[in-house]
């Protein structure tokens, strides 16, 4: 990512569709559909898809959040806080930082369920979930790819990383012919997660090496299964019986 010179109405326009990443209390992450309405010096106007946030959405003034925004290859986002109460009408937001340039290999993600083999370069460890020689994890479901996008992954193991380890890991993307894809990625992010059936280490992998192809493949992949679940949903919410 490359940070851009701060003229926002460069990069946000109006009727232009965009993202809007808000925080949950819980620490987690909401996203919601957004098309921009007005664009100013630094503030912005949105309005969101739904007049109802899902509980526990922080949306009160001086909230923070950031916009993204997206086409013809690239991406934008930008962090802001909220001047005005949400209910139901325009979401007027200031810029508080620069505009971001990203890619959209990186912006479009997938939660997902595929099996990976890793092998931690820097501690000279290593972890699947099949049988081949290296240590197997308890659970049959670890290691497992559960977030991918052309930009990265985020996996659940056993095997301990650290913030700047180097990770080799080799998946197959579940495609009518099964393609496996190797990378060398650098952990941005390890936690501990305690569960009932044991703990685990939630890991975000960063591509450091990848061919290209490969890439492309996993972005058309996510965009593939996006669509499908998009499709499903819309089926099963038009086959439901009226009341």
């Amino acid at each position: 990512m490359q940070k851009e010179l701060c003229n926002y109405r460069d990069y946000f326009h109006p009727g232009q569709r965009a993202r809007v990443e808000m925080s949950l209390q819980d620490d987690r992450m909401f996203n919601d559909g957004a098309v921009v309405t007005s664009v100013g010096d630094r503030q912005i106007a949105l309005r969101l898809s739904r007049d109802t946030l899902p509980d526990g959405a922080l949306l009160h003034r001086a909230a923070p959040l950031v916009v993204r925004v997206g086409g013809s290859g690239s991406g934008y986002s930008c962090r802001g806080v909220v001047l005005n109460e949400h209910a139901g009408d325009e979401l007027r937001i200031e810029f508080v930082d620069r505009v971001i340039s990203e890619d959209l290999r990186e912006y479009f993600r997938l939660d997902a369920e595929i099996p990976v083999i890793l092998f931690n370069v820097t501690a000279g460890t290593a972890e699947e979930s099949g049988t081949g020689g290296l240590r197997l994890a308890a659970l049959d479901s670890l290691p497992r790819i559960v977030n991918i996008s052309g930009g990265g992954l985020r996996t659940e193991t056993e095997m301990a990383m650290t913030i700047g380890d180097i990770v080799y890991a080799t998946f197959h993307l579940p495609l009518p012919e099964p393609k496996v894809v190797p990378v060398v990625a650098q952990v941005v992010h390890s936690e501990l997660i305690e569960r009932a059936d044991g703990a685990i280490i939630s890991s975000g992998l960063s591509f450091m090496h990848i061919n290209e192809r490969d890439r492309d493949t996993i972005v058309r992949y996510v965009c593939n299964e996006e669509i499908k679940r998009i499709r499903l949903c819309r089926k099963d919410f038009f086959s439901l019986p009226e009341n």
